[in-house]
């Protein structure tokens, strides 16, 4: 009751300037335009195609394919992905409005309503679809691929402005907030590959099961890995957007031997090292640890350099998201 409250106050407290409805407006500008893709992507590749790429859009997917061919109305009305996926989220909402940050709430439901209501519109004048003809058809394939992408450039910046397309994203904030040690994104993937899965039961849906298992088989495989490819696509468009076209990796290298080491580097990969004096923190001992940014095509080239001039050097990698700067940006080796 306590945290209703809050909520409530916190929203009371909102200034607003001249501003923040400039940059409001801006917002509402960007978000629409995402969620135009999102819509389109899902409406002209995704839905006709029988593809359900996880997430609440997935859901809506399935459904709509399992009822159209019994109820061709039911479907096209109340049961459409435009008026489904928005219901779906409507819980979710609810529960992340007292639990979450209130703009990302605020920004959420803005985003799913624009997507919606561009599902709606482009239901409404019947724009054509893109559908391919026979599971094994490359269309397919190429459609899969396209729906990805527009999923994925959604996702990738809708999240740069602290908003979400809803479902499994408010899922995986909501499990973050109660337990941040929990690995949000390996649960998110294997939700969604649950339903990933089931688009395989839209393969069953006026199948002749006297065809035989081959055939069988085929029409059930079929959906799952097309909507596995449009899902994989997506999430790694997605990924290159938020960690940017410049992503690099980080090598942090403790050795007795890091004069040679960064000489080497240096002089064979034309990429600068930091050298940064560290001591563990159980025995005391100090140590001088290498730091060095590079390509990851440059991954392997770096791992042959350190086993040559010390194996047993203790070594670890991370990911560096948005390089900038002298030899990643300009004036250097790409």
């Amino acid at each position: 009751m306590k945290s209703i409250k809050e909520s409530f106050k916190n929203i009371k407290n909102i200034k607003i300037t001249g501003k923040d409805v400039k940059n409001f407006c801006k917002l509402i500008f960007m978000l629409n335009l995402l969620a135009f893709i999102r819509s389109f992507a899902t409406y002209m590749f995704v839905v006709p195609n029988g593809f359900a790429p996880g997430g609440v859009t997935g859901i809506a997917s399935i459904i709509y394919n399992a009822v159209h061919p019994f109820n061709p109305h039911l479907a096209d009305t109340w049961l459409n992905p435009a008026v489904t996926s928005m219901l779906l989220n409507v819980p979710l909402f609810i529960i992340s409005f007292f639990f979450l940050d209130k703009k990302f709430c605020f920004y959420t439901i803005i985003a799913v309503g624009l997507h919606s209501m561009w599902m709606g519109v482009l239901d409404a004048v019947d724009f054509p679809v893109y559908k391919a003809i026979g599971s094994a058809s490359a269309l397919n394939l190429l459609a899969a691929v396209a729906g990805g992408v527009g999923s994925g450039v959604c996702l990738g910046f809708i999240l740069r402005y602290n908003s979400s397309m809803g479902g499994t994203d408010i899922i995986g904030k909501l499990i973050y907030k109660f337990n941040p040690v929990a690995d949000v994104q390996w649960l998110i993937l294997a939700c969604d590959i649950v339903i990933v899965i089931a688009s395989g039961s839209l393969g069953l849906i006026g199948l002749d099961m006297s065809l035989g298992a081959e055939v069988i088989t085929t029409s059930v495989l079929s959906p799952i890995l097309y909507s596995a490819v449009s899902l994989f696509t997506g999430a790694e468009i997605a990924d290159v957007i938020q960690s940017g076209l410049h992503s690099s990796i980080v090598f942090n290298i403790i050795s007795d031997n890091h004069d040679e080491i960064a000489t080497e580097i240096t002089e064979k990969l034309h990429r600068g090292c930091t050298l940064v004096h560290a001591a563990g923190f159980y025995t005391g001992v100090e140590h001088d640890m290498l730091v060095c940014v590079v390509r990851k095509k440059q991954i392997n080239q770096v791992k042959e350099i350190i086993a040559k001039h010390d194996p047993e050097a203790f070594v670890y990698i991370t990911k560096a998201r948005d390089v900038s700067g002298k030899g990643f940006t300009y004036h250097g080796v790409a």
